[in-house]
């Protein structure tokens, strides 16, 4: 293992390391992936992620951030950690559903995980069914619970806001403000994404349907979030593990802390993050307007390091706003980056402000309620 010392290390200690482990996922929520097959897996070898690895920390990079699919299906996950740790990465995080993550993550923390960010999109166990086609909702909600009693960083829950239900915000935040009143070094705080078209489930008209049915405008979301305290603004900069595209606020005086993603309603700005993707199918990326991104899987050790090198460098160049000077954070093709050829039914994607306008949707929200 190359295991450099941080004072030598080159500056890329703002930037981030984001690793799809593998486009496979034990779950097919409605907004996401269709129901049946899923299709082929796709997902590096443990060498090929651990040369990845290795190459992002010697040009600086410090924190490593595992997606997927979902990353815990992987057997060598821990390992992944392992050697992540004996590289000498400061910050390891994972994007989870919460079904594994109880099970083992006491040996994930010993192994060099540092903090947790796992999807749940209500608290109601039959509705949480309906939107995973799944049943495992007090797995969820013991990883997080333990995320938070183990790791003593800020645990995030990742919730989907979604009109039925929006009327959940609350018991979000209550569900948060019990959970730190226990007296655990960690904390817990909410992370709101707006409902927005990005995955293959919406190409089909069943997909896209339900997403009509179901967005809400970013200050619906808020209106409904107050319910439950005044929003205090916070200042980007006081945020431990931020993230440049959100808003974030405090709730009332409960101490919850909840982020909210509006994309949609923001017309997908640039966010300014740095960022370094990787997918399962080993596509680098440090844009989403990233056209032909180089492929790392099958490279070499030194050719990996190269482009790793090329791409973080053009980044932090000038050349970089030159070349992109109307960046979006949108992607026409939709789950590209993660699923690769996406499954459905081949049909030409849209940006969906051509579907609806925004004042349509907003009478139709009207209409409903």
């Amino acid at each position: 293992m190359l295991i450099m010392d941080g004072r030598s290390a080159p500056g890329r200690r703002s930037w981030n390391l984001r690793i799809g482990l593998t486009s496979r996922c034990n779950i097919r929520c409605k907004y996401c992936l269709p129901a049946g097959p899923q299709g082929v897996i796709t997902q590096a070898s443990f060498e090929e992620l651990v040369e990845v690895l290795r190459a992002a920390y010697e040009v600086g990079i410090r924190r490593v951030h595992y997606t997927g699919g979902e990353p815990t299906v992987r057997r060598d996950f821990l390992d992944i950690l392992r050697a992540a740790k004996d590289i000498g990465f400061a910050q390891q995080i994972v994007t989870t559903n919460g079904y594994r993550l109880h099970r083992f993550i006491d040996e994930a923390a010993e192994a060099g995980l540092t903090r947790a960010i796992i999807s749940l999109d209500t608290l109601d166990a039959q509705q949480n069914a309906f939107i995973t086609r799944a049943g495992f909702f007090n797995d969820t909600v013991q990883s997080i619970t333990r995320a938070v009693e183990v790791l003593p960083t800020l645990t995030k829950i990742s919730c989907v806001t979604m009109r039925s239900t929006l009327d959940e915000l609350p018991k979000f935040v209550e569900f948060a403000q019990d959970l730190n009143s226990r007296g655990h070094d960690g904390k817990l705080a909410i992370k709101l994404n707006q409902f927005f078209p990005s995955n293959p489930a919406q190409l089909s008209d069943e997909g896209e349907d339900y997403w009509k049915k179901e967005f809400v405008e970013e200050g619906v979301i808020l209106e409904a979030l107050a319910k439950a305290g005044e929003l205090k603004p916070i200042p980007r900069s006081t945020v431990e593990g931020d993230n440049p595209s959100y808003n974030y606020y405090q709730i009332g005086d409960t101490g919850v802390m909840v982020a909210v993603l509006a994309m949609f309603s923001w017309d997908y700005p640039c966010g300014g993050c740095k960022k370094l993707r990787i997918s399962p199918q080993g596509l680098a990326t440090i844009c989403i307007s990233q056209k032909n991104p180089p492929v790392l899987w099958g490279m070499s050790y030194e050719e990996k390091l190269a482009t790793i090198t090329h791409l973080t460098d053009y980044r932090d160049g000038d050349q970089f706003d030159v070349d992109f000077p109307d960046r979006r954070h949108y992607r026409p093709q939709l789950g590209e980056l993660r699923f690769d050829k996406v499954v459905g039914p081949k049909k030409e994607i849209v940006h969906f402000r051509e579907i609806m306008t925004r004042d349509q949707m907003l009478a139709q929200q009207a209409a409903d309620e």
